[in-house]
């Protein structure tokens, strides 16, 4: 017996010094965020320039709108569907629920957050609402967490976090289809096809009403 909690105690000092769960998931939101911003505007976040000119707005934006949804819904399907191809591959056999668990919590969710977090930006810069200072950035992961079921408050790492939590649970009933023999692989893939670009085109939808109605508000205080 003494020997056993010799062996206990030091095991589970070990496990204290673990990063919980949320942290690794604020990580992950945090570092899926910033590449996201850094892709749709590299010069302000990976060389820290400010542009001296913003692009101006036209004034038909409301009606010569780009095709978010459908650029980013086939974005969505073409990365969940390689991803869930590529993890399903190299997890087949005894190793499916390990690089399940990977791909799914880790590599799958930060490109998703990454996508996700672009497709808000771009949209919110179209309308004139570039992602320029922390708040706005903040804001950003607000909508997407909102977008994904969550509360979309609390500060940014709490928001990160809770974005990649949210999409394990989205990315969860893929990793099923897996374990059917011999067609798993592809199964996950094309379901992750499917349930990624569903959920662009929802983050877009969402994005549009949000930054329409945004941007209706200031007009009309403007002209007022």
């Amino acid at each position: 017996m003494t020997a056993f909690l010799a062996l206990v105690g030091p095991a589970s000092g070990w496990l204290r010094t673990l990063p919980r769960p949320a942290d690794l998931a604020s990580a992950a939101g945090a570092a899926g965020e910033w590449l996201g911003h850094a892709t749709l505007d590299p010069a302000r976040v990976v060389l820290g320039r400010e542009p001296t000119d913003e692009p101006a707005v036209d004034e038909d934006v409301l009606d010569a709108r780009p095709a978010f949804g459908r650029i980013y819904a086939t974005v969505g399907a073409v990365q969940a569907g390689a991803t869930g191809l590529l993890s399903g591959v190299l997890g087949v056999g005894r190793w499916a629920p390990v690089v399940g668990l990977l791909g799914a919590l880790g590599i799958d969710s930060l490109l998703t957050t990454a996508t996700c977090v672009r497709a808000v930006s771009h949209v919110g810069a179209s309308y004139g609402f570039a992602a320029r200072t922390d708040e706005d950035r903040t804001a950003v992961l607000a909508l997407v967490a909102t977008t994904l079921g969550g509360a979309g408050e609390g500060d940014h790492r709490h928001l990160a976090g809770l974005v990649v939590m949210r999409l394990s649970v989205h990315r969860g009933p893929t990793e099923l289809v897996r374990f059917v023999p011999a067609v798993g692989p592809v199964l996950d893939a094309a379901l992750g096809a499917f349930l990624g670009a569903r959920l662009l085109a929802r983050v877009v939808d969402d994005a549009e009403r949000h930054y329409r109605a945004r941007y209706l508000s200031e007009r009309t205080l403007a002209v007022a």
